[in-house]
């Protein structure tokens, strides 16, 4: 009868010695360890970014043999990232200049007398089955005035932390004469120095002065100017919708880059426009300015809960720019979105095609006693090196682009302004989130290329 089989022998072989299934009888077996279902455990984030000399030193090697692959890669990459800073330094530098246009010529949040609206006898007391043969005629709206904003200025001061200014206002149609041409306008009294700190005038001025503005002066928009071919010292009339006129002297003429206000607007003081609209001391409206723009809405609504007259926000006004400035953000992520997909598969592509072209070696270092999960890591960190690589590169022609875009300037047609051609605005979150979206799509587009490499049989390719 015979004993134990030897090796060699006729009895049962034995894997471990063996080389185990699927591998050549006699090899070394690579050590592994096995989860419970059999199979290899899953390659974890911290495993998979821990130092390995063996893998570290084939990924550098790799890079240095296929400079040209590698070369391609970190250009792909970097042609994305480049296209991705500029496009989002753009669109924000764009939104800024829209926003900052209408809201640095309007008060962000502005209070006024709640507009009355005549009521019917059936709608006070209605009662059913009733009817009543009533005529109704139109009379005379009151004006709308507040009395007391001597008393609300330091109450809207410090209702909120947010508030910077409030300035009070006296808003109303007139009609500019000069000789025998006539334009509708908008005259607005206020005091220079405290309207200056909600609407910025001075500082947008193309000629004279805004601040010291004294009874019997104006400050209008460049284009009112040309309208009427006025330059510093000249007179004009300005009859308002009281039928009351005023003799005034052009002292100020800015260009704010709005067309409602350099075409439409002229600026007088307070008092001066009170005596036109026949308003005595009372003001139309408290213009607020606000240290976060875009607080504007929610800060109204608040505001419509303590006061007892109508706040509306420059967001209310505006929603069809908003809509328009979503929209744009919208497409903006869409192209990025595009840009990092073609990327993705660029990298994906010029990887898959490197395990192709570098089967036999694969072969080699897995005989050699190559772990699987040491391939996944060699070609996935070589990806997301070469997508890091390029996603700096990329990160520093982007920048430089929009800069060297965003200094080329050019005379508003006042003359008082600088115009950008690319309004810009880079800031460092645009560029760390496009280094952050390519390394992770270089990382994502190298898996599939690896776990391919992993599944390489070592006993094919080497044959």
């Amino acid at each position: 009868m015979g004993g134990p089989s030897r090796s060699g022998g006729n009895g049962p072989s034995d894997p471990e010695r063996d080389g185990g299934p699927g591998r050549p009888k006699g090899s070394t077996p690579t050590p592994m360890t096995k989860s419970p279902s059999g199979r290899s455990p899953a390659l974890s984030m911290k495993s998979f970014f821990s130092f390995d000399h063996f893998v570290w030193t084939v990924v550098f090697r790799d890079i240095r043999y296929n400079f040209r692959q590698a070369a391609l890669t970190v250009g792909v990459v970097a042609v994305g990232v480049t296209l991705i800073v500029f496009l989002n330094a753009l669109i924000s530098g764009l939104q800024r200049r829209l926003v900052s246009s209408v809201t640095g010529s309007i008060p962000h949040v502005i209070i006024r007398p709640m507009k009355r609206t005549p009521l019917s006898l059936g709608e006070i007391a209605p009662e059913k089955g009733v009817r009543y043969g009533l005529q109704v005629e139109a009379v005379e709206q009151q004006k709308r005035k507040i009395e007391d904003w001597t008393l609300w200025i330091p109450r809207l001061q410090g209702f909120d932390p947010g508030i910077v200014a409030v300035s009070p206002e006296v808003e109303g149609q007139g009609i500019l004469s000069r000789g025998t041409k006539r334009l509708a306008v908008r005259m607005v009294g206020m005091i220079p120095e405290e309207h200056n700190r909600v609407v910025d005038i001075q500082s947008k001025l193309v000629g004279g002065r805004f601040y010291g503005l004294t009874s019997g002066e104006t400050a209008l928009g460049y284009k009112l100017a040309e309208e009427f071919s006025l330059k510093l010292g000249d007179k004009i009339r300005l009859t308002s919708s009281e039928n009351l006129s005023a003799v005034l002297t052009v002292v100020g003429i800015f260009d704010t880059g709005f067309n409602l206000v350099d075409g439409q607007t002229l600026f007088l003081t307070l008092k001066d426009a009170q005596s036109l609209l026949g308003l005595g001391t009372a003001v139309t409206s408290l213009g607020i300015k606000l240290d976060k723009i875009f607080e504007a809405e929610g800060l109204a609504k608040r505001l419509a809960l303590q006061v007892p007259y109508e706040t509306r926000s420059w967001m209310k006004d505006n929603e069809s720019l908003l809509t328009g400035l979503k929209a744009q953000s919208q497409s903006s992520l869409l192209i990025q979105f595009f840009t990092a997909v073609a990327s993705g598969f660029g990298i994906a592509s010029i990887m898959v095609m490197s395990v192709m072209n570098r089967q036999r070696e694969i072969g080699i270092l897995k005989a050699m006693g190559a772990k699987r999960k040491q391939i996944i890591r060699i070609f996935a960190l070589e990806g997301t090196f070469l997508a890091l690589i390029g996603a700096i590169i990329g990160a520093g022609f982007g920048s430089a682009l929009s800069l060297l875009l965003g200094r080329l300037r050019a005379a508003s047609a006042a003359g008082a302004r600088q115009i950008e051609f690319f309004p810009i605005d880079l800031t460092t979150g645009i560029i760390l989130t496009a280094v952050a979206v390519a390394v992770s799509v270089g990382f994502g587009a190298s898996l599939y290329p690896a776990s391919r490499a992993a599944r390489v049989n070592p006993v094919e390719v080497i044959r």
